[in-house]
């Protein structure tokens, strides 16, 4: 694999309980059983969903909160939700041929242009709570690396990372590849720690070729 070229149901409540920031809280927490190896490993992992946890519970770092974005994950206008779910859905049935551009990466450059962070909250909210499809989800990560668009850098690379954690394959390809594509040496300590827990040896020989990019 080049690492550098290849690689539901909308969720409706106004209620505090099923808030997106509950939802992605739940993640986290069930997540957090997981049997880390060492201090440095939970150390990572605190990290990677500390931006998930409400605003109110975190002190003021660069590290835990993508500059420009949101104070919180808010629940985005049902407009907003709609017309990125649409994006989303409408791609399931697109063929998608390694870094190549198509109607599903030109609509999600478009909307990540126009509504900024706020097309990310829904995006974040689409992948992580997987109401998408795989190949799908995979697609609008390996763009999300490449998209550019200063705004909204660092949300995009936070969400990259995270994703290198959730449990489809496919996805997490992605995500590597939208790493590799951003070239950014903060996400060095995410892969090592996903590789440390990575199953599937494809993947981790993947992340691997790009823990070296990073780190040369």
């Amino acid at each position: 694999m080049n690492i550098t070229e290849k690689h539901a149901q909308p969720i409706k409540s106004s209620t505090s309980d099923t808030s997106y920031t509950y939802k992605l809280r739940q993640i986290d927490e069930a997540s957090s059983g997981l049997n880390h190896q060492s201090q440095a490993f939970r150390a990572v992992y605190q990290s990677l969903t500390a931006s998930t946890q409400p605003i109110k519970t975190l002190r003021p770092s660069h590290e835990q909160k993508p500059i420009g974005a949101s104070t919180e994950f808010y629940e985005p206008s049902e407009a907003l939700y709609s017309k990125i779910e649409t994006v989303f859905w409408t791609a399931k049935g697109e063929f998608f041929e390694d870094g190549m551009e198509s109607t599903f990466s030109h609509q999600l450059n478009s909307s990540i242009k126009r509504y900024g962070n706020d097309a990310l909250e829904v995006i974040t909210c689409l992948l992580v709570y997987d109401r998408v499809e795989p190949e799908v989800a995979s697609e609008a990560l390996r763009w999300l690396g490449r998209i550019d668009h200063a705004e909204s850098y660092e949300y995009r690379r936070w969400l990259l990372e995270r994703s290198l954690s959730l449990p489809s394959t496919r996805v997490r390809d992605g995500a590597i590849l939208g790493l590799a594509s951003m070239d950014d040496k903060h996400a060095i300590p995410y892969l090592k720690f996903a590789i440390e827990k990575e199953r599937c040896s494809e993947l981790k020989a993947d992340m691997k070729s790009v823990l070296e990019q990073l780190e040369s």
